[in-house]
């Protein structure tokens, strides 16, 4: 029996096309291989457990005047510089903050035009005073920070801590002691560099205050500005 010519090229043109796609199915990859990956958002959270070491350095520009009101020996060219390290353990996340323990030395406090006695004067009362950069120690045991949207790259964070200054000279006037209670209160921003390493702007609002235990009890404030890197061990 003679196959129409109409048919038979009909079936050699079906018999070519699948023959095609089944080669091409084997060649080529899937749709869903093709298909571009969605990259997973990464998690900067910092790790529970994690401990931490910090260099930081601070000025303060002005001297805050909304708590103590306005002094002289705040307000009058007076500036504070600080160089400190800090020691820092991760408590844990809860929710949305995570909370981080630390302890700092500052090596380097420097109070810039600090009121002194003028030994050179000739004697008087009251003493003549002078103006000079005057050096001091200090130690934070307890401070805290919390650190909000942990997972993001980039946290705000508030901070608080209290320890304790010894000065070569009384701060920030004659009459005040040469060892102090510091405090201070803050915050800032943290950006992660990486999983381990980030970088922290922020604000410290850092009070000097004998306590009353001294004949007067002066106080001192100043509005510190400060960069710091901080390194995570995992």
């Amino acid at each position: 029996m003679r196959v129409p010519r109409d048919i038979f090229f009909t079936l050699v043109i079906l018999i070519l096309f699948v023959t095609t796609l089944s080669a091409q199915e084997k060649v080529l990859p899937s749709v869903r291989t093709m298909q571009p990956r969605t990259a997973e958002p990464v998690d900067w959270k910092l790790s529970r457990g994690a401990h931490s070491f910090e260099v930081e350095a601070g000025f303060s520009p002005t001297q805050p005047i909304f708590f103590s009101g306005r002094k002289e020996y705040d307000t009058d060219g007076r500036k504070f510089g600080m160089l400190s390290f800090r020691y820092g353990r991760v408590i844990g996340t809860k929710g949305p903050v995570t909370y981080e323990y630390l302890a700092e030395v500052i090596p380097v406090a420097l109070a810039f035009n600090n009121e002194v006695i003028d030994k050179a004067a000739p004697p008087a009362t009251p003493p003549v005073t002078k103006r000079e950069t005057t050096y001091a120690f200090a130690f934070e045991p307890v401070s805290f920070r919390f650190i909000f949207r942990p997972k993001r790259r980039v946290k705000p964070f508030v901070q608080t801590g209290a320890g304790f200054l010894f000065a070569k000279k009384p701060i920030p006037i004659p009459g005040s002691l040469s060892y102090d209670f510091v405090g201070d209160f803050g915050g800032g921003v943290m950006y992660s560099l990486s999983k381990r390493r980030t970088i922290n702007f922020g604000y410290r609002y850092f009070h000097i205050s004998n306590m009353n235990i001294g004949r007067i009890n002066p106080g001192y404030n100043a509005n510190v500005f400060y960069v710091g890197f901080s390194f995570f061990n995992k």
